[in-house]
């Protein structure tokens, strides 16, 4: 049901997810929606939290494992802008979620948590980045780096998305390293290429 309804919001918007076509796609009795979600706002947060969900597993799988600090923020930003987490259908989704998001509290409350989540995901890779650099950073000055640096991906994760045919391949993650690095003033794209790579994803 909740697969059912983030294909009807990914190809017709949240204003065309009704419990009707939400059953029709599940090829379920309306009813039986009705028995799980007591009402059709319910059923969109619950979807809304699952797509969100599913994207920062995604991106946050290539943050751990073996290789150095560096290593796991490239490959962060890496999955962060490409296939399956970059891709027209999770931004037309993610786009139509936000036709209620602001004027629904519990779509509000949801977009906090999973906003939270991915800046902690950032801010923490950050922070080794500068341990690993032997590099001090007061906790303020993490916290700042973090809301730039989501910031910048989610801008290139958005135009990546909806235009990905206008970016030459591999243009939104080398664009994605290099101006992440200049945040933080480390030289990942540097240290990539002298390395070869970093295990990519």
């Amino acid at each position: 049901m909740i697969d059912a309804t983030l294909k009807v919001i990914a190809t017709d918007g949240v204003a065309a997810a009704t419990v009707r076509t939400i059953a029709r796609e599940a090829n379920v009795t309306q009813g039986l929606i009705r028995y799980y979600f007591q009402s059709k706002d319910e059923l969109i947060v619950a979807a809304y939290e699952a797509h969100m969900s599913d994207m920062l597993a995604s991106a946050g799988s290539a943050m751990t494992g073996a290789g150095t600090a560096k290593c796991r923020l490239i490959r962060y930003i890496e999955a962060t802008l490409k296939a399956p987490v970059t891709t027209r259908q999770k931004v037309g989704t993610w786009a139509g979620f936000f036709q209620i998001l602001l004027h629904d509290d519990d779509m509000i409350r949801q977009h906090t948590k999973s906003y939270h989540e991915l800046r902690l995901q950032t801010k923490t890779l950050i922070a080794d980045v500068y341990a690993e650099e032997g590099i001090s950073k007061s906790d303020s000055e993490l916290r700042r780096l973090s809301i730039a640096g989501s910031a910048l991906l989610d801008g290139l994760w958005i135009e990546g998305g909806a235009i990905g045919e206008t970016f030459h391949p591999g243009e939104l993650f080398r664009v994605g390293l290099e101006s992440f690095g200049a945040l933080i003033n480390v030289d990942l794209k540097g240290f990539r290429d002298a390395k070869q790579g970093c295990g990519d994803t």
